[in-house]
C-alpha cells in the first residue's frame, strides 16, 4: 500500500499521537500504519456541527488552522499554522504576517474546534493540555485565552487512539465535549464570554462503552456518542444524552441504541441524525463495502429510529461525512477511498440533499469528478456559514520515493450543492488536526 494511503488511514481512521519514546498503552505501527517523527507508535484508527449563516456563498475571507507538529523542520516545538481563503482573489494560502503560536512538538493532537467563530481550541494528549486562542476576525491572528493552556490530565485516557470527532462543541459554541475511550467517560466544559473554559458540574459523565465519535443534533439538545472500534473502523451502538442548560448530560430513555455507526452528524433542523457505518474493504479493516448512508429521526426525547427508506444507496462506501451546519442547509457530502486504483487514491466526493422527511437524493453532478485532487480527499469540514467546504487529502507525488503532499482545498457550496472551486489548494506542513471558520 502506498505511503499516501497509509498516512490517510492512520489520520482519518484514527489520528496518530506523535513522537512517543515507547509504545506503552499505545498501539504500535503495522503494515497499514505510519510512523511519525521517528516513533514506531501510532493509532489504529479520525467535529461536531456548527451553526449560523446563509447558503449563497461567502464574499469575505475564511480561515483554516492546522496543527504543525514541527517534524518536517526538525523543530523542538510545534505550531498552529494559519491559512486564509480570499474568495474574491480565489486564493488560499498562508496568512500574511501571521505569527504561529507554539504548541507541544511531535503531537498531532486529539482534536481541534472553533466556537462562536471567535475561539479556537486544540487538545494534546501527550502534554495533557487544552490550548485556547481568540481569533482576530480581520487578520486571523491568534491570541492565547486567559488561563490557556488548561491542564487536562484526563487526556491520557485516549491511549493513542483518536478519531475525527472526539472533541466537539454544541452548535451555539458554548459547550466543549471530549470523549475518553479508555475510561468510558465524556468530559464537558462551559465556554465563557472570553473563551475561558470551566468544567461542567458533574463531569466527567459515564458512558456504557468506550466512546469515540460524537455529534449533537442541530438544536444542541442532545449529544450522540458512537461505540467505535478503531481496529475495524466500525461501530456497534449509539448512546444518546440530553444536554442540560449547564452542559450536564443525562442518558436518554432506551439508550444506547443498537445501530452500528462509525460516525454520525446532526443537521440544522434538529430532526435527523446522518451516519456512516465506516465499513469499507478499501480501508483494510473489514471485508465488505457498505455503499450506504443512514438517516435517523430524532424524537422529542432524543431517541433515534431509522427514517423510511434508510439506508440510502451511495456510489462509493462513505468513509467519513460532512453535513451542512446552517439554518437553511440540507446538504451532506461523503468521502471515500478508491478500490479500483489499488488503494492509492480517493474517490470523487459525493453530495446529497436531505428532504423534510429525511430522504436523501444525490446532488446534480455527484460524484464530483471534475474538481481536481481537492474534490477527492478524505475528510471535509464546512465553515459556520455553510457556504464553504474545505477538503483534506494526501496525494502521492513520487511513487518511487513514496513522496506525498498533505493539502486542503476550498469549495463554494451554493444553493443546490453543486460545488465549485473557491481558491487554490494549500499544502500543510505535517499531519495533524485542523479546523475551518468564516470571518465574522
Amino acid at each position: 500500500m502506498k505511503k499516501q494511503v497509509r498516512a490517510f488511514l492512520v489520520f482519518v481512521a484514527g489520528l496518530a499521537t506523535l513522537g512517543l519514546a515507547n509504545c506503552g498503552t499505545y498501539n504500535c505501527a503495522t503494515d497499514d500504519g505510519l510512523s511519525f517523527s521517528g516513533s514506531t507508535c501510532t493509532s489504529t484508527s479520525p467535529n461536531g456541527i456548527s451553526s449560523g449563516g446563509g447558503t449563497s456563498g461567502s464574499s469575505g475571507a475564511a480561515f483554516v488552522f492546522a496543527v504543525d507538529t514541527g517534524a518536517s523542520a526538525g523543530s523542538s516545538n510545534g505550531t498552529i499554522d494559519g491559512y486564509e481563503l480570499n474568495t474574491s482573489a480565489s486564493t488560499f494560502a498562508a496568512i500574511s504576517g501571521y505569527t504561529a503560536p507554539t504548541i507541544p512538538a511531535s503531537d498531532g493532537g486529539i482534536g481541534m474546534v472553533v466556537a462562536q467563530k471567535q475561539f479556537l481550541y486544540a487538545g494534546f494528549g501527550l502534554a495533557k493540555q487544552i490550548y485556547g486562542w481568540t481569533i482576530d476576525s480581520t487578520t486571523g491572528g491568534l491570541t492565547a485565552i486567559s488561563g490557556s493552556p488548561y491542564s487536562a490530565s484526563f487526556l491520557n485516557s485516549f491511549g493513542g487512539q483518536v478519531a475525527q470527532a472526539q472533541m466537539i462543541t454544541n452548535p451555539a459554541g458554548t459547550l466543549l465535549f471530549i470523549s475518553l475511550p479508555l475510561v468510558n467517560e465524556i468530559y464537558a466544559y462551559q465556554i465563557g464570554s472570553g473563551g475561558a473554559l470551566t468544567p461542567v458540574a458533574g463531569a466527567p459523565f459515564s458512558v456504557p462503552f468506550g466512546p469515540v465519535n460524537m455529534a449533537t443534533d442541530g438544536a444542541g439538545k442532545f449529544l450522540y456518542v458512537v461505540d467505535g472500534d478503531y481496529t475495524t473502523h466500525t461501530g456497534s451502538e449509539i448512546a444518546a444524552y440530553s444536554i442540560g442548560s449547564t452542559g450536564a448530560l443525562k442518558a436518554v430513555s432506551g439508550s444506547p441504541f443498537a445501530f452500528p455507526m462509525w460516525q454520525v452528524q446532526g443537521e440544522p433542523t434538529g430532526k435527523f441524525l446522518i451516519g456512516t457505518s465506516g465499513n469499507s474493504n478499501v480501508s483494510g479493516f473489514s471485508g465488505t463495502d457498505d455503499d450506504n448512508l443512514y438517516v435517523f429521526s430524532i424524537s422529542g426525547t432524543g431517541a433515534i429510529t431509522p427514517v423510511s427508506g434508510s439506508p440510502f444507496a451511495t456510489v462509493y462506501s462513505p468513509f467519513s461525512i460532512a453535513v451542512s451546519p446552517n439554518s437553511g442547509g440540507d446538504l451532506i457530502y461523503s468521502f471515500s477511498l478508491s478500490e479500483s486504483s489499488g488503494q492509492t487514491s480517493f474517490n470523487a466526493l459525493e453530495g446529497y440533499t436531505i428532504s423534510s422527511s429525511g430522504t436523501l437524493t444525490a446532488v446534480s453532478g455527484s460524484p464530483f469528478a471534475n474538481l481536481g485532487n481537492g474534490s477527492s480527499g478524505s475528510w471535509g469540514q464546512f465553515d459556520q456559514s455553510g457556504a464553504l467546504l474545505f477538503v483534506y487529502g494526501e496525494f502521492i507525488t513520487n511513487p518511487s520515493t513514496d513522496t506525498f503532499v498533505i493539502q486542503i482545498s476550498p469549495f463554494n457550496v451554493p444553493t443546490g450543492g453543486v460545488l465549485t472551486t473557491a481558491g487554490s489548494t494549500a499544502d500543510l506542513a505535517t499531519v495533524g488536526f485542523w479546523a475551518a471558520t468564516d470571518s465574522q
